[in-house]
């Protein structure tokens, strides 16, 4: 059996949809694969009942417990305090739950620490974590333009030793050629394994319209058995209603934001490939002919309290923060995973360690 641990260097960088995509990739393979995120450094206390390991665990078709999934929550400053014990109680806690769910396992994916930075807490724990359960790293980056190769490789000596390699996500289609001639090739030649470069890809980025309406604290008032409609973008009608059909057709599968008086501007929006209608004001009750019209088209239409300048407001920054926890998103990663993953390298060590395979 071999244990995989996925460190990032930022928050939000992917390792709950790489556990995810990288453990149905194991068992379409016939690997018997289970799941621990050991331990979980945070701000505030984890709530039990997380969604995303729910949905790991239903898309994984794991038989433990969420509690057990996630067995330590641990904040910064008490992590802190205990960091240079011998045996810090979570670090035995973490243990002792990776001895129940990794038997009869081939490979165990373990969700490791955010923010891992040369020398800072994050990384000890995740260096101390890695070497008590015995496990080959993957730590994960999320490019952006002021990345430097520098930091990558700082970081990946932190695991000297426990590196599988470094997995570089999230990269603009049209910046992929340069990063790989310059980034990847400087961590390369400093001895690190870069696994892959992942490019951003907006279906990774989109929202689902239950998530849109739980942020705004609205009211789906249309088609809910639709909420898992995914929103790529989000525009705001306040023009008049022809110019409104033009403009609101540059987009496919986004919400339209507008006011909940203005019939015209939603009634525009239902002519295009729209995926959600958000109206605002405070107005639960669209006219008669939109209401007819939305439920013909199947589009969810959410009822938010707030004016559009506050809504459109409350959306910024939305798509950074989407979560991973949609069978569309797994899908598409495992396709990019199979594309621009050195996957070979990665089963190559799970299947060392699996007895009688070949």
């Amino acid at each position: 059996m071999i244990a995989l641990y996925l460190a990032s260097m930022d928050e939000a960088a992917g390792k709950s949809a790489l556990c995810v995509a990288l453990g149905r990739i194991f068992k379409a393979r016939g690997l018997k694969v289970g799941y621990l995120k050991p331990v979980a450094i945070v701000a505030e206390k984890v709530d039990a009942s997380d969604k995303d390991i729910e949905f790991i665990k239903q898309t994984l078709a794991l038989e433990e417990p969420v509690e057990l999934l996630c067995p330590v929550s641990i904040s910064a400053k008490d992590f802190l305090a205990t960091a240079n014990e011998k045996e810090p109680a979570w670090l035995k806690k973490a243990e002792d739950a990776y001895a129940r769910v990794s038997q009869g396992k081939d490979v165990i994916l373990l969700e490791g620490v955010s923010d891992f930075k040369a020398g800072n807490s994050p990384a000890l724990a995740g260096r101390r974590t890695v070497e008590a359960l015995r496990a080959k790293a993957i730590l994960i980056a999320s490019y952006e333009s002021n990345l430097k190769a520098s930091q990558i490789v700082d970081a990946a000596k932190a695991l000297a030793g426990h590196l599988q390699g470094v997995v570089i996500n999230a990269v603009p289609m049209r910046r992929m050629d340069s990063v790989k001639a310059t980034l990847v090739k400087s961590v390369q030649q400093a001895g690190i394994r870069v696994l892959g470069t992942l490019p951003e890809d907006r279906t990774l980025l989109t929202v689902s319209v239950g998530e849109l309406a739980e942020h705004l604290g609205g009211n789906i008032i249309t088609s809910p058995e639709r909420s898992d409609n995914l929103v790529e973008s989000v525009m705001v009608g306040a023009m008049s209603p022809d110019p409104a059909v033009s403009y609101l057709s540059l987009k496919q599968n986004k919400a339209v934001v507008t006011r909940g008086d203005r019939p015209d501007i939603q009634l525009a929006a239902l002519q295009t490939l729209t995926n959600c209608l958000v109206l605002t004001n405070n107005i639960n009750q669209p006219l008669p002919t939109i209401l007819s019209l939305a439920k013909t088209n199947k589009v969810p239409i959410i009822a938010v309290k707030n004016d559009t300048l506050h809504t459109m407001e409350a959306l910024e920054g939305i798509f950074n923060k989407s979560k991973f926890s949609h069978e569309k998103k797994v899908d598409r990663l495992e396709q990019l995973l199979e594309q621009h993953l050195d996957l070979e390298t990665i089963y190559k060590a799970a299947e060392a360690n699996v007895p009688n395979s070949s």
